[in-house]
């Protein structure tokens, strides 16, 4: 739980400094005022035919979404305002030459090398070498195991619908045992396609038809710039690939049915139930192999795809780890791999039609990497301690009249309402930034 709030607190300071101490800058922006926008309403629309239309119509009428971006909201701004306040304090620090082990002296340098367009165009594919050394040692699927349990990283989240993608062969998600809370259980969860969902794969629309089709392009393409030879080749055993691993996925609504998605496998589960992985090998290198057990998410999917590393050839998988190995790394090399990634994730797949500065990149990578660091510089400098105690006092009279409304409830027994208050009691809010930070 920890952990897990320092990220949240590192990844939220900056947009919520922004949205709670507009007053601790000279040049507070218009939307750090507080009420609803009624010029944003179309009154002519009757609220019970469209109401998101008559509460936001003039809004969307009169708002063009930025050629950067696939959509906008009101956070929206909230982040541009926090980037643009970064970019601030990590050019700062690149420019200046603070300390060797300092954080201006890390935001700086990391922030700096992402800028230093030179540089990274000199290297070319040569970051990627050592991964792909690796993935063309495969030899057997004991070697083809370990290498994807190398990959395995704790980034996905079953209850979160939008949190269920990761082109990693499987997701790892840690969370309560919803069988019993008292102890952690690792969940595993599908995963392994390049697209965002197996409708991609698997739909008959003209526009799935399309995607498809570029995005085998795509994977080619992607494979030329890296240096390989016979990329058409290479880019249809990638594509039937990932279409199988699409055949054996579940729906979102699968997905989401938690009582038909809530299994639970012994160690010994996985050999007998999802034969074809080396699941000794895989979770030897994902780090699990003490697990005594595991969650199953999507059961039938985690056998389909485990059945998959045997039957499939070997070198239809190295070609798959080689592109994903590239498609992960190419925004962070050079111009070709860069616009090329944009070409088909962005534009392509969310219809963004125009990428982002580079410097806006740069902060979001900064931000992304060592955000508690960023985000410390950002509070000293526009979330003032007295803009805190402001909210924690306002977050404190919150939980105060929650305990009041309590006992006014009439359909809540004594001993219920004191259970209620017992939970109350437990609530831990936190504000802008942790009472201590990570190093």
């Amino acid at each position: 739980m920890s952990a897990l709030k320092h990220m949240m607190f590192a990844a939220c300071a900056p947009v919520v400094a922004a949205l709670c101490a507009t007053s601790a800058s000279a040049q507070a922006p218009a939307f750090g005022t507080f009420g609803f926008d009624v010029s944003g309403m179309d009154r002519s629309i009757a609220p019970g035919d469209d109401f998101f239309a008559y509460a936001n119509g003039a809004w969307a009428k009169r708002t063009e979404i930025p050629a950067d971006r696939g959509s906008l909201n009101g956070f929206s701004a909230l982040t541009e305002s926090a980037a643009e306040r970064t970019r601030a304090i990590v050019e700062a620090a690149a420019a200046g030459n603070p300390a060797a082990g300092a954080d201006a002296r890390r935001i700086g340098d990391f922030y700096a090398s992402f800028m230093d367009e030179a540089a990274i165009e000199a290297k070319g594919a040569a970051p990627l070498k050592p991964e792909l050394d690796r993935i063309a040692a495969i030899k057997s699927v004991a070697d083809l195991s370990r290498v994807l349990g190398g990959t395995l990283r704790a980034d996905v989240d079953a209850l979160n619908s939008t949190d269920y993608y990761t082109d990693r062969i499987f997701g790892l998600w840690v969370a309560e045992d919803m069988n019993d809370t008292s102890k952690y259980r690792a969940y595993l969860m599908q995963g392994g396609l390049g697209m965002p969902d197996r409708q991609y794969y698997l739909g008959d629309s003209d526009r799935f038809k399309g995607l498809r089709a570029k995005y085998q392009v795509h994977i080619a393409t992607m494979l030329r710039l890296a240096g390989f030879s016979d990329v058409q080749a290479r880019a249809a055993r990638v594509m039937a690939l990932e279409t199988a691993i699409a055949h054996a996925h579940w729906t979102v609504d699968q997905t989401g049915d938690v009582a038909k998605a809530n299994t639970v496998w012994s160690r010994s589960d996985l050999t007998a139930k999802a034969p074809g992985m080396d699941w000794k090998a895989f979770l030897t290198a994902a780090g699990l192999a003490d697990q005594p057990a595991f969650g199953a998410w999507q059961s039938s999917a985690v056998a389909g795809i485990s059945r998959l590393v045997a039957d499939q050839p070997i070198q239809a998988w190295k070609d798959y780890l080689a592109f994903h190995a590239v498609e992960r790394g190419a925004p962070y090399l050079s111009k070709a791999f860069v616009d090329e990634h944009f070409a088909f994730n962005s534009k392509e797949l969310s219809g963004t039609p125009q990428q982002r500065e580079r410097w806006k990149r740069g902060v979001d990578n900064t931000s992304a990497a060592m955000g508690e660091a960023v985000g410390k510089l950002y509070v000293e400098k526009h979330f003032t301690p007295e803009a805190k105690a402001k909210v924690q006092a306002m977050v404190k009279n919150l939980l105060v009249a929650f305990d009041a409304r309590i006992d006014r409830l009439d359909w809540m027994t004594p001993a219920t309402k004191a259970k209620a208050k017992e939970k109350l009691a437990t609530f831990q809010v936190g504000v802008g930034y942790p009472d201590k930070w990570l190093d």
